[in-house]
């Protein structure tokens, strides 16, 4: 209803916030992209082959200006079909890509769980690449990496908050002792935004999963919140 459609509006503002600088400033950059229908084939073609070649910087550089583009649901199934998750969470692994790769994912998982008509598919296809990829596991060893910001945590803490409210994927997070662990911890840091995503991650981790939580981190979660 229309109720629904507001809160999913709020949410996905809510994310636009959580971006990068380097993220907010590619979107604000008032770039057209409209394109003849006939001609969005081959333009996707070519943003998936940007995310294949090149550098990390341009690699990484692709894969914020090519998700920052979602507007739809249908815009996110037509992403997914064409392979673009798998290679933006590729630069999870890379030091020069990783913050890249989250603010990228922001913009898609913020789909997730959406029940409108226009978005469920793409939200089904997008869990099911996100399990595939292993992204979860990949945010998670980010999360841990002593040299992640705390913006970056903060910002991986907003995706783990979108991730946890589909079940599977809130239980592939409670596997990740760590990843609870630090979310934990980020509740303590100077970083009012990383404290907020860190919270909401935590309550839809545990509202959702259906996994038992690990005893240390079960104690821990449920002091925090």
């Amino acid at each position: 209803g229309a109720g629904e459609r507001k809160e999913r509006s709020r949410v996905r503002e809510r994310a636009a916030r959580s971006m990068s600088p380097k993220a907010k400033d590619l979107k604000s950059s008032g770039r057209s992209t409209s394109v003849p229908a006939s001609a969005r084939s081959g333009l996707l073609d070519n943003n998936v082959l940007a995310l294949s070649t090149g550098t990390t910087q341009e690699r990484a550089a692709a894969a914020r200006r090519i998700c920052s583009r979602v507007r739809t649901g249908l815009d996110l199934n037509n992403l997914v079909q064409a392979g673009v998750v798998g290679r933006v969470a590729a630069l999870l692994s890379e030091p020069k890509g990783m913050d890249a790769a989250v603010d990228g994912l922001i913009p898609l998982c913020s789909y997730i769980g959406g029940e409108e008509e226009d978005s469920a598919e793409g939200s089904a296809a997008l869990c099911a690449e996100v399990e595939t990829h292993s992204i979860v596991e990949r945010l998670s060893a980010v999360l841990c990496w002593a040299s992640s910001t705390d913006d970056l945590k903060g910002r991986i803490a907003m995706l783990m908050f979108y991730m946890a409210k589909v079940c599977p994927l809130a239980n592939r997070i409670v596997r990740q002792d760590g990843a609870l662990k630090s979310l934990v911890q980020l509740l303590d840091c100077a970083d009012q935004g990383a404290n907020t995503s860190a919270a909401a991650a935590l309550a839809n981790i545990s509202y959702w999963s259906t996994e038992p939580i690990p005893r240390y981190s079960q104690l821990r979660v449920i002091c925090a919140l």
